[in-house]
C-alpha cells in the first residue's frame, strides 16, 4: 500500500475509466496519472465531483500492473472520515447519558422526597402496616402447620398442595362409529355388498 499527498489536478474521463492527475510536487516525477474504475469512483466520491486543486491524501496499491485507489481524503476539507462518524456519535451519547444518569445528588433527593410523602401519608403506612401484619400472620400459621404435619403436609400447605393437582382431563370424543358407517355408505355407492 503506498501513500502520498498531492493536488488534484484534473479528472478526465473515457473508456470506463476515470484518470486522475496529481500533482506531487517533485515527488513521482511530479504527475501522477491514477486511473480509477467507475465503481471505485462512486464509493470514493459519493456526494458528486471531488474540487480541484486541493490538498489530498491519497492510498492506493499496484497489484501486477493495475492500480487501485483505496482511500483519497481532502485535506482541506472540515470532514470527519464516514467511519470516525459511528465512534464519534456513541462518544457523544455516552457523555450525555452518562452525565444524566450519573447525577446521583439528584436522584437521590427525589427518592428521599417520594418516601418523605409515603412516610406522611397516614392512610397508606396503614394499609402498609396491615398488609406485613396480614403477610406475617399468615407465614406464622403456615410454619405452625408444618411443624405440626406428617409426611408432605410438613413441606406444604394445603393450598399449595392444591396447586400441584392437575385440572381434570377433557373427555376426547370417538369418532370410529361415523368413520365406519362413511366406509360402509362409499363402498355401496360402487356396487360392493354393504352391511
Amino acid at each position: 500500500m503506498h501513500t502520498l499527498i498531492g493536488r488534484l489536478v484534473q479528472v478526465a474521463k473515457g473508456n470506463g475509466l476515470y484518470m486522475f492527475a496529481i500533482d506531487t510536487q517533485g515527488e513521482d516525477g511530479g504527475m501522477l496519472m491514477l486511473p480509477i474504475t467507475i465503481e471505485e469512483y462512486y464509493e470514493l466520491f459519493p456526494a458528486g465531483e471531488p474540487p480541484l486543486n486541493d490538498q489530498y491524501e491519497i492510498q492506493f496499491e499496484q497489484i501486477n500492473d493495475t492500480i487501485h485507489v483505496r482511500s483519497m481524503f481532502n485535506l482541506a476539507s472540515e470532514v470527519i472520515p464516514a467511519e470516525l462518524v459511528p465512534t464519534l456519535t456513541a462518544t457523544q451519547d455516552m457523555e450525555s447519558t452518562g452525565t444524566k444518569f450519573m447525577d446521583t445528588q439528584k436522584h437521590e433527593a427525589a427518592l428521599e422526597e417520594r418516601l418523605q410523602a409515603i412516610r406522611n401519608d397516614e392512610s397508606l403506612m396503614t394499609e402498609i402496616q396491615a398488609a406485613l401484619a396480614a403477610e406475617q400472620a399468615k407465614r406464622e400459621e403456615n410454619i405452625k402447620k408444618r411443624q405440626g404435619g406428617t409426611g408432605i403436609e410438613a413441606l406444604f400447605t394445603d393450598e399449595e398442595v392444591a396447586n400441584f393437582r392437575q385440572p381434570k382431563p377433557e373427555p376426547v370424543t370417538d369418532y370410529s362409529a361415523t368413520a365406519q358407517a362413511s366406509q360402509r355408505t362409499i363402498l355401496g355407492n360402487y356396487g360392493e355388498a354393504t352391511e
